[in-house]
């Protein structure tokens, strides 16, 4: 299929939410899912860093928003899932790729606490929160939540090395 062909892709007409999507795999995500015809938001804390992607999808003719937005606030996540519905209409595609490591590697009893918070605000509560106010915006319209579809790994290459079964969203 001709990659410039979105009205046939396998996302088309979809809209796709994508966390940390100003660069690398949330990024790469965000251009498989315009490529294969989704409307995408794009959610990143850095607003600033997100016009790359946008200017990346828009270079594929794709469709998106840039929403600066701190996953692991309620707050945020509530508004960058609004201004996605209000712009496009629907919810039907969830990539939550939001998550930190140690700034400084160390065993467990010399990790400091607010370093244990930050990981732990941004990796579990995160994509808790997003979940948590995606899904009842699936369920609404009838679509069944998946917070990464099957094809994404095979579209980033990632196939081999996705650590779930992959299932058929048929």
């Amino acid at each position: 299929m001709d990659f410039m062909d979105k009205a046939n892709g396998m996302f088309a007409g979809r809209v796709a939410f994508v966390t940390v999507a100003a660069n690398g795999i949330g990024r790469a995500a965000a251009l498989a899912f315009a490529r294969e015809g989704a409307k995408v938001a794009v959610i990143d804390v850095s607003g600033h860093a997100l016009k790359d992607t946008v200017a990346l999808i828009d270079k594929i003719d794709g469709e998106s928003l840039a929403i600066e937005s701190d996953t692991s606030r309620v707050e945020d996540v509530k508004r960058a899932l609004d201004a996605t519905i209000s712009r496009f209409g629907s919810l039907d595609l969830a990539f939550n790729n939001a998550g930190v490591e140690q700034k400084n590697l160390a065993g467990a009893v010399d990790v400091l606490e607010d370093e244990w918070d930050r990981i732990f605000d941004i990796d579990l509560c995160g994509t808790f929160l997003c979940m948590k106010y995606e899904i009842p915006l699936m369920l609404k319209q009838g679509a069944v939540p998946s917070s990464t579809p099957p094809q994404v790994p095979d579209l980033l290459g990632l196939k081999e090395m996705w650590p779930i079964p992959l299932r058929s969203m048929a």
